[in-house]
């Protein structure tokens, strides 16, 4: 199988124009792809894709090889060459983006169809507007795809969504995963942290016990202490009124007393 690049898979807005639905907006996805052949001739070719991604069944496809892209160069009076036609062309696509959710955009996506779009060629073209004139920088003319085209185009959608099923699938399985790891640590840390807090508690209510008795004794010894206080005033004055009561008849002996 030759080896197929992705250069560009966007959605994009254009206006859709055909005889039966006038004029419209749309939403389509443009898809450029570059493949390349080395058997039996090296050659490489530029595929335009543009589906929809609410309707699996439009399908267009256009196939540029080099050949193909000298007639157009010479129809439309291209100054690229096919190695830099690609990169341009995304170039104009990336400009008909930037304007268009703009009033009046500068550069606008037409595609034209003469029937339902769907069912019969439709032409792509990138047009620039100015107060003169409309300029059709590249027209390009794509073709509504076979049943084969679109049973390849819908295995390969598959094939993208079981791929991407998988990959969300192991995504999540590595998610829970951590998330069970995550979960099972903290709940060791919990734990953990449980039991130092248990620790500090119990070592808590130990200190609390202990200053609690110390302050009682404390304040049990200032109490008895105080207590004491009355009665050897009492005593004192007693001693005071013997030595004043005894010494009364001899000041001398008072006076040495004291």
């Amino acid at each position: 199988m030759a080896p197929v690049y992705e250069l560009l898979s966007r959605e994009v807005k254009v206006t859709v124009r055909n005889q039966d639905c006038g004029e419209r907006r749309q939403t389509v996805r443009v898809c450029i792809e570059q493949h390349t052949a080395s058997s039996p001739v090296h050659k490489k070719d530029l595929v335009v894709r543009m589906t929809d991604d609410t309707d699996p069944f439009f399908l267009y496809n256009l196939v540029i090889s080099e050949d193909d892209f000298q007639s157009l160069k010479l129809q439309q009076g291209l100054l690229v060459d096919f190695t830099a036609f690609p990169q341009k062309f995304i170039d104009l696509l990336y400009q008909c983006i930037n304007e268009e959710n703009k009033e009046v955009p500068r550069f606008l996506l037409q595609l034209s169809s003469g029937t339902v779009l769907g069912s019969s060629p439709a032409q792509l073209d990138i047009v620039e507007t100015n107060p003169f004139k409309h300029l059709t920088h590249l027209s390009l003319r794509l073709l509504p795809a076979n049943d084969m085209e679109v049973k390849t185009y819908l295995a390969t959608c598959l094939k993208c969504i079981k791929e991407k099923e998988m990959t969300l699938q192991h995504k999540l399985k590595k998610t829970e995963d951590d998330l069970s790891r995550h979960l099972i640590c903290t709940q060791q840390s919990i734990s953990e942290k449980s039991a130092e807090l248990e620790q500090i508690k119990n070592d808590s209510s130990s200190k609390i016990t202990s200053l609690k008795s110390q302050h009682t004794a404390e304040l049990r010894s200032e109490k008895d202490q105080a207590q004491q206080v009355p009665d050897f005033m009492e005593h004192g004055k007693l001693i005071v009124g013997g030595l004043t009561t005894g010494n009364l008849g001899n000041p001398k002996a008072l006076h040495g007393t004291i």
